[in-house]
């Protein structure tokens, strides 16, 4: 068994430990190993923790272990590791042995304060045999000791951290000192340069991606705001070829190409007259033949070589298409069909009968599944039928969360929790403020936030860019209905509480901004801070609400009841 990385207790196994842990075990008490035996060894240790399969604050948190067991460095067996931010700020990522109360004080220090701060400002190495002036931050019961602040920095000498070790008081340097700052400096900086560049590479891409699919769903929704339906149809089209998709077993990756494709179903639309799409009745034969023609529209407008291009032609050619041959635009039956469009086909209908439109009232479910049932192995593939049939709780949920109001706008009125592998923040009852309809949505911003720290943790800027834009939309939708009630309740602090809900959309979106230039801090200050100010508004801004509404409630519950003369008199004045 190797040296394990997550092994922080120097009392641990012989295994567990550094090869700089594991000698002086081996020495007699006062003897030490050669300066440059003991160089060559913590190098190569931290190299070697560097590539191991560990979260990122755990390499640094192991690093700083094997810096402070140096013997000849003088090293306390503390300190700590920030990474810059935005704003000329450190961000505290990782520490050995920090007291608690300069954890706190420290987890974000700005340029010019403090040691660490005066390092990252001057881009140059600190050594303080002891405390003095310089040292502003304090805390009760804070020993004597000296400092090495080391700026970390690219090629252009652009700062990206700064690493702190702790020296004992009064360190005299060794003759080899110099030399192993420099090579600790250059080390070090190439660990967090190479991780800070693979995340900012990962999230540019992620986020190019995504604005493109953005551009190309607004183009799809132009579209389908001319046959008078909205974003949301599309929204809901992609998550139910999705689930669909899972359900028929189809890889992770074929899923997701399904759910970026599915929007472009009716891209075709664009070349239709408006005499046609606009039409309020039933359309003549000539124009139902003009208006299939949006397949072929579609095909074309949509080709190319791309992955994501082929199965959107696919689906914009083929959903039309019907499983006993009788569809278009090209009277494929059975599996001749691409799967694709098979699948697009049933969730297409669904969210049409689904849907009230002007020219017609929604369907009612049973009477929807009826008429699927019923199409199955004509209109429909058996096979999808089956998938679908079994998911229908799910794409009840997807229908709910993409929903639309009377205006055709958007809303969220359920809210479905995702499942986590490992929890920051846990539901309990003081969390409750005794109005359901806002616990149930304050569950899913616990989960929101559960979601942004399994993504932290699993190093996934995929989920993490994800999770953050599922917290804006929530924001803004859980925070209009928010006040709503409030402006229905006329409480008297909801000024103050709008303040605090746009104050956190505006901070939240600049940390997705951010994600992609500074991708280190994000990951710690994007967790702080949504954790903190969750708990903090639900359980002053939100409970007190909470309790405004309860006493209100009660007060109209317990109103007196007008003499029976008045409520005649009343009666009499109304007919």
């Amino acid at each position: 068994m190797g040296w394990c990385p997550y092994q922080t207790d120097r009392d641990g196994c012989n295994e567990c430990l550094h090869p700089l842990e594991r000698r002086e075990r081996q020495l007699p008490q006062g003897d030490y190993y050669t300066a440059e035996w003991e160089t060559k060894a913590a190098i190569s240790t931290i190299l070697d923790i560097s590539t191991r399969p560990i979260h990122f604050s755990e390499q640094l948190t192991a690093i700083i272990r094997v810096l402070t067991s140096i013997s000849w460095l003088g090293a306390v067996r503390r300190g700590a590791i920030f990474v810059a931010n935005c704003h000329r700020q450190l961000v505290l990522v990782a520490h050995h042995n920090l007291n608690p109360q300069l954890v706190e004080s420290c987890d974000t220090v700005p340029f010019g304060k403090c040691l660490c701060g005066k390092a990252a400002e001057s881009k140059e190495v600190i050594f303080k045999e002891c405390m003095d002036h310089d040292h502003e931050i304090t805390y009760a019961g804070i020993r004597d000791h000296g400092h090495y602040v080391i700026p970390l920095m690219d090629d252009s000498g652009e700062l990206l951290g700064v690493l702190v070790l702790y020296l004992e008081a009064g360190h005299e340097p060794h003759p080899e000192e110099a030399t192993f700052i420099e090579m600790l400096q250059r080390t070090v900086s190439n660990i967090l340069l190479t991780k800070h560049l693979r995340l900012r590479n990962e999230i540019s891409q992620i986020r190019l991606q995504q604005a493109q699919m953005e551009m190309l769903h607004k183009l799809v929704a132009a579209a389908e705001f001319r046959d008078d339906q909205t974003g949301s149809h599309i929204k809901r089209i992609a998550k139910y070829c999705a689930a669909i998709g899972r359900e028929l077993g189809l890889a992770p990756d074929r899923v997701k190409l399904l759910e970026m494709a599915a929007p472009m179903h009716d891209i075709g639309k664009v070349g239709i007259p408006d005499r046609i799409m606009l039409k309020p009745g039933r359309l003549s034969e000539t124009e139902f033949a003009i208006m299939q023609q949006h397949t072929q529209i579609g095909a074309r407008l949509l080709s190319g070589h791309h992955p994501l291009l082929k199965a959107s032609r696919e689906i914009a050619l083929t959903h039309h298409e019907k499983w006993d041959g009788s569809g278009y635009p090209h009277g494929l039956a059975g599996e001749d069909i691409p799967l694709f469009g098979r699948i697009c086909a049933v969730a297409d209908v669904f969210d049409a009968l689904m849907t009230s439109r002007p020219y017609k009232k929604a369907w009612s479910l049973d009477t929807v599944l009826e008429y699927i049932r019923e199409q199955s192995g004509s209109h429909f593939d058996p096979a999808v039928v089956d998938a679908f049939m079994k998911v229908i709780p799910q794409l009840l949920e997807i229908k709910a969360s993409y929903s639309e109001d009377d205006s055709g706008a958007e809303s969220e009125s359920k809210l479905t929790v995702r499942t986590v592998h490992s929890e920051f923040l846990k539901w309990d009852d003081s969390l409750s403020i005794g109005v359901d309809g806002i616990d149930g949505q304050h569950k899913y911003f616990i989960n929101l936030i559960n979601r942004i720290y399994n993504a932290i943790e699993q190093n996934d800027a995929l989920q993490l860019v994800e999770a953050l834009l599922d917290m804006i939309e929530y924001s803004h939708v859980h925070f209009a209905a928010e006040q709503r009630l409030m402006e229905e309740w006329n409480y008297p602090a909801l000024k103050g509480h709008i303040c605090e809900h746009q104050q956190f959309i505006q901070r939240t979106e600049q940390f997705l901004d951010e994600l992609e230039a500074s991708p280190l801090a994000v990951r710690v200050e994007v967790l702080k801070y949504v954790s903190q100010w969750a708990l903090k508004h639900i359980r002053r801004s939100d409970a007190a609400f909470g309790r405004f509404l309860a006493k209100e409630q009660q007060a109209a519950v317990t109103a007196p009841v007008p003499p029976i003369a008045s409520m005649a008199q009343a009666v009499a004045s109304t007919v």
